[in-house]
C-alpha cells in the first residue's frame, strides 16, 4: 500500500489494557501506511496532565452534570493539543471501557461528538472517529465501531441485522485489538534476563531473583495472570478463588512445574497479599507484583483501588527495579499462560502463539451482565486456548505438557481494523 500522510490522535485512558489497544491500532496503521507516530504525544490528556503515567482517571461524560460542561473541557484539551500540531489529525481513536458498560456507550459518543463539533467550529475539515473493542450501541458520532464477536448477544445480533446504517459502521472481529506480539515478548524477555543478572547480588532482591531465575531454567513452566474486580458487583474476585488457584499451582508443582503468579491493576489487594504471603518461602511458586504502587495518601483512598496500597508496599517497591516481568516471562520454552476468564488478555497470548489456558471455575461473574466473559471462553476454547482445569487434570494424570497442546493461533484483528479504517478514509 502506498504511503498515506495523515496524523492520528486518541483519547487518553488510565486503563492499561485500553491504552495497549490504542497503541496496537497505531502500530497497525504504521505498518500499512509507512507513517510513524509518537504514541504518547498523540494522546489527548486532561489539562494539567503532562504524560500518560500521571493520568489517574479517564475523563468521561458521566463525570459531568451535562454535555455542555464536558464539551467545554474537551475543547480546552483539543486547543492545547493542537498548539503543537501543524496539521489537525484526520483520525480520532477511543477505547471502550468495559468496566463502565452501563454508561460507556454514551461516554464514547459524547467524546466523538465533541471532537467532531470542535473540528466543525474551527473549520478543520472532517475527522474520522473510531472506537475499539466496543459493545453494540447506536452511536451517532462514531464512524467505525470495532465489535469483538464475544460482545454480541443474540438480541444485539438481531439489532445489527435490522439496522443497515449501524451495520455499515461496524467491524466484527474475533478477539480484541491489542499491542501484544511475539516481538514484544522477545524484547521483554531479553530485558528480564538482563535485569535478573543485574540484581542477582542485591541482598534485598536475592530471593526473588533466584526464584525467577529458577523458573526460567525449569523444563516445565506456567504463568498465572490474575484479573480482578470492576466498578460494579458483576465480577467478584474472591480470596477463595485465589486459594483455589494456589491449590492448582501446588498440584502442578507436584508434577515438576514451576509457577509464577502476576497480578493486574484490577486484582484486589487482599488477593495480592495472600499469594505473596503463601508463596514467599516456596521455592517453586512465585508471586510478582505488576500493579502500580501507591505513592501518597491520595493513592491509598478506596477510589484508587487499581493502585496497590496493601501491607507489602515496601517489599513490592523494592521489587520495582526488576521491572514488570509480564510479558517477558512468557518468552520461554514449554510454557503455558493462564488467564482468569474476566480478562481479555487471553486474546493477546493466543494471538501471539503462546499456549494459553482460561480459568473458568471459581471466579464469581454475573453471566447476565458480563455475558462477554462467557462468550469469549466459547470462542477461544478449545480451538485457540485450553480450559485451565482440564490442563491441571491432564498434567497430573496424563503427563501432558504445554508443548503437547499445540492450539491454533488466533488471527489478529489489528490489520483488519487498520485496512478498514484506511478504506473508509479513501
Amino acid at each position: 500500500m502506498e504511503k498515506t500522510d495523515f496524523d492520528i490522535m486518541a483519547w487518553g485512558t488510565a486503563n492499561l489494557g485500553e491504552l495497549n489497544q490504542i497503541y496496537g491500532a497505531f502500530k497497525a496503521i504504521e505498518d500499512l501506511t509507512g507513517n510513524t507516530y509518537e504514541y504518547e504525544k498523540s494522546l489527548l490528556l486532561p489539562l494539567g496532565v503532562s504524560n500518560i503515567q500521571d493520568l489517574k482517571e479517564t475523563l468521561k461524560l458521566s463525570q459531568f452534570s451535562d454535555y455542555k460542561l464536558f464539551k467545554k473541557e474537551v475543547f480546552a484539551i483539543l486547543d492545547n493539543f493542537l498548539k503543537a500540531k501543524k496539521i489537525a489529525p484526520k483520525v480520532f481513536i477511543v477505547a471502550y471501557t468495559q468496566a463502565d458498560n452501563k454508561v460507556s456507550g454514551k461516554n464514547i459518543d459524547a467524546i466523538c461528538r465533541a471532537v467532531k463539533e470542535f473540528y466543525k467550529e474551527h473549520n478543520l475539515g472532517n475527522v474520522f472517529t473510531s472506537v475499539l473493542t466496543s459493545r453494540l450501541h447506536k452511536y451517532k458520532y462514531v464512524d467505525l465501531i470495532n465489535i469483538p464477536k464475544h460482545l454480541l448477544t443474540f438480541t444485539s445480533r438481531i439489532r445489527l441485522l435490522q439496522n443497515a446504517e449501524l451495520r455499515k459502521k461496524s467491524l466484527i472481529t474475533v478477539g480484541t485489538i491489542n499491542n501484544f506480539n511475539r516481538k514484544t515478548v522477545k524484547d521483554k524477555k531479553k530485558e528480564l534476563i538482563a535485569s535478573l543478572q543485574k540484581y542477582k547480588a542485591n541482598p534485598k532482591l536475592l530471593a526473588q531473583v533466584q526464584k525467577l531465575s529458577a523458573f526460567i531454567t525449569s523444563p516445565k513452566k506456567v504463568v498465572i495472570c490474575l484479573g480482578g474486580r470492576v466498578d460494579g458487583p458483576e465480577i467478584n474476585f474472591t480470596l477463595q478463588f485465589a486459594k483455589k488457584l494456589l491449590n492448582d499451582a501446588q498440584k502442578l508443582v507436584s508434577c515438576g512445574y514451576r509457577v509464577v503468579f502476576v497480578n493486574s491493576p484490577r486484582t484486589p489487594n487482599n488477593v495480592a497479599d495472600y499469594l505473596y504471603e503463601m508463596t514467599h518461602n516456596d521455592n517453586n511458586i512465585t508471586f510478582h507484583n505488576c500493579k502500580t504502587i501507591a505513592q501518597n495518601d491520595e493513592d491509598r483512598t478506596p477510589q484508587r483501588w487499581r493502585i496497590y496500597s496493601g501491607k507489602y508496599e515496601n517489599e513490592f517497591t523494592q521489587m520495582l527495579v526488576i521491572g514488570n516481568i509480564y510479558p517477558g516471562i512468557l518468552g520461554f520454552d514449554n510454557l503455558l499462560v493462564a488467564h482468569t476468564m474476566d480478562s481479555y488478555s487471553s486474546c493477546e497470548t493466543a494471538n501471539a502463539a503462546i499456549t494459553t489456558a482460561i480459568c473458568t471455575k471459581g471466579i464469581e461473574i454475573d453471566e447476565e451482565i458480563r455475558y462477554d466473559c462467557y462468550n469469549l471462553v466459547q470462542l477461544l476454547c478449545p480451538k485457540y486456548a485450553v480450559d485451565w482445569d482440564d490442563f491441571v487434570h491432564f498434567s497430573q494424570n496424563m503427563k501432558i505438557e504445554p508443548k503437547d497442546l499445540k492450539p491454533q493461533v488466533l488471527s489478529s484483528p489489528l490489520r483488519v481494523f487498520a485496512e478498514t479504517l484506511l478504506n473508509r478514509l479513501s
